[in-house]
């Protein structure tokens, strides 16, 4: 799937959070967009492995 082809979603966050998150994209040189979408699959994998 292309990323054209997907649709926005807005998450609403804390500006500490937010800054947060861009420290650890900029660390990792991301997009924050592809940071969030790292950690959301580390999580799920991670949750995933719990089960």
């Amino acid at each position: 799937m292309k990323t054209k082809d997907i649709p926005p979603f807005g998450v609403r966050m804390s500006a500490e959070l937010k800054g947060l998150l861009a420290k650890r994209a900029k660390e990792n040189d991301r997009s924050m967009n592809s940071e969030i979408v790292q950690i959301l699959k580390k999580a799920l994998s991670d949750e995933g492995k719990r089960e």
